[in-house]
């Protein structure tokens, strides 16, 4: 997503974000493995700004296709409150896919804490191919709603 002239005072305050950087992030990737005793682990990978290096977030839980879900934007938050250094902080509400205008829609729910003020968010991914990718890309939507508007959609080849 491009920065809006709205958020360009913001620029230099995020950690690790030099001054006139591109303090966007990337999805890398989110990936889902399979454990012993039905349990999955869901990694997920931001390419941070500049040359910093990639942060990746693991979530581990038992394995179901709803319990899947949730584990990718577990990990998705758990990422961006790593990259935004402590100034934000997710806790999830939910993960909901629903069938909408004839797809399948992703949408995040959680509760954003910046600066003391807690604010419900909510984002939506169109599910092509990979729902935990879609998962990933819903998180990252909902934060960049409200909480962290310098965090750029991930792209759909992620």
């Amino acid at each position: 997503m491009i920065l809006s002239a709205l958020y360009a005072d913001r620029l230099t305050t995020l950690p690790g974000v030099a001054e006139g950087a591109d303090p966007r992030l990337r999805l890398l990737h989110c990936r889902l493995e399979r454990g012993p005793s039905a349990m999955s682990r869901v990694s997920v990978a931001l390419a941070g700004p500049d040359d910093a290096p990639p942060v990746v977030c693991r979530q581990e839980g038992t394995a179901c296709p709803g319990g899947d879900l949730r584990l990718a934007a577990l990990a998705t938050l758990a990422a961006l409150a790593q990259v935004a250094g402590g100034t934000c902080a997710f806790e999830l509400i939910g993960v909901k896919p629903v069938r909408a205008f004839d797809a399948t829609v992703i949408m995040v729910a959680a509760f954003a804490t910046r600066d003391g003020v807690v604010t419900r968010i909510v984002g939506a991914a169109l599910v092509d191919g990979d729902p935990l990718i879609a998962t990933a890309r819903a998180a990252c939507h909902a934060a960049n709603r409200l909480a962290m508007p310098l965090v750029e959609a991930p792209s759909a080849d992620a």
